[in-house]
């Protein structure tokens, strides 16, 4: 009697477990670290602000500190583990992506990266940290809007398109954006729009090649869903934007503006037979921990704790706060 109550009991204690590991997630973020650049003057680009002998004094020390505030709040946001994927706006090359993956705290992590090599005049990218345990790259490629589509003289940021095999067995398309900002009004605007729909003829070939196409776009879009520049990803080629009723992930003269995004393919916001993976109920969140942002004396309430008050250097983290939404998948 007392071995088929055991046995009972293991076999309860069996299913629990299974049960448990029988849903999972990937975790996503999105972050724009806001000038991450490093102490080294590059003469190709318009750098010189962010060098030691520069107005900002930008030495060793801060570029470190900053290294390191923006490992804890990745780290962060993984909450029991790091993040599975994070893409990043505002690195400069790939000096700076090996400290921060290979040098800071956040090597514990153990992750590899890819990013652009951009024709940004400030010399600014994109990239995307993943964990090797979770993904394999199979390709990337960097979206380079067409000359044509630019006024003489202009240049805007690569999106990079990286496509690799998840350890569930699924392919995964996934673009890091980091659209022009909006200082140029409607030239800026135009650019924007002109960026989206060169990514989404990308979209569209993902779209014709695969049955049922995973694909995650992400990043700083500087804009709002609803815009005219933006409306094409979801009118267009179908997405559907997960961050646009969010409060917020940076703010301008008092104001919180959701500006950065994540769009999804239909497919993964469905629980459906056929695919494992889909959009935890939890949806998107920005994630705002104390650490992370600041009183906002002038307006009220708080703000983004960023690494430079104006031209005064206070040792925050960036800008923007970094967004956040959790892929489930069953065994």
């Amino acid at each position: 009697m007392q071995k088929k109550k055991r046995s009972s009991l293991l076999l309860t204690a069996l299913l629990l477990a299974l049960t448990l590991c029988a849903q999972e997630r990937i975790r996503f973020v999105s972050y724009n670290v806001e000038n991450l650049f490093d102490c080294t003057d590059n003469p190709q680009f318009n750098d010189e602000a962010f060098l030691p002998e520069a107005i900002r004094h930008w030495t060793p020390r801060r570029y470190w500190n900053k290294l390191q505030a923006v490992s804890s709040a990745i780290a962060a946001v993984g909450d029991d583990r790091a993040p599975d994927f994070v893409a990043l706006c505002e690195v400069e090359n790939d000096s700076v992506m090996y400290d921060l993956t290979h040098r800071a705290s956040l090597r514990t992590a153990k992750y590899e990266y890819l990013m652009t090599t951009s024709n940004d005049p400030r010399g600014i990218n994109v990239a995307l940290m993943y964990k090797p345990t979770t993904f394999h790259p199979f390709s990337q490629r960097a979206l380079r809007l067409p000359q044509e589509f630019l006024p003489e003289g202009h240049h805007v940021r690569d999106v990079l398109l990286v496509s690799g095999e998840l350890h569930t067995g699924d392919t995964l398309d996934l673009f890091v954006c980091h659209l022009p900002s909006r200082l140029n009004g409607k030239q800026s605007a135009q650019l924007r729009h002109s960026v989206v729909m060169h990514l989404c003829q990308a979209v569209d070939s993902i779209t014709r090649e695969r049955t049922l196409p995973h694909i995650i776009v992400m990043g700083d879009f500087n804009d709002t869903p609803q815009s005219k520049a933006l409306r094409p990803l979801t009118e267009k080629v179908g997405l559907i934007c997960i961050t646009q009723s969010l409060n917020g992930s940076y703010r301008y003269k008092g104001k919180w503006e959701q500006i950065d995004h994540v769009y999804l393919s239909p497919i993964l916001t469905q629980q459906t037979d056929s695919t494992s993976l889909h959009l935890s109920p939890q949806g998107a969140w920005n994630f705002s921990p104390e650490f992370l942002t600041e009183p906002e004396p002038r307006y009220g309430g708080c703000r983004p704790y960023r690494t430079y008050n104006g031209m005064r250097y206070q040792g925050g983290t960036s800008d923007h706060l970094p967004v956040c939404f959790d892929l489930r998948f069953e065994w």
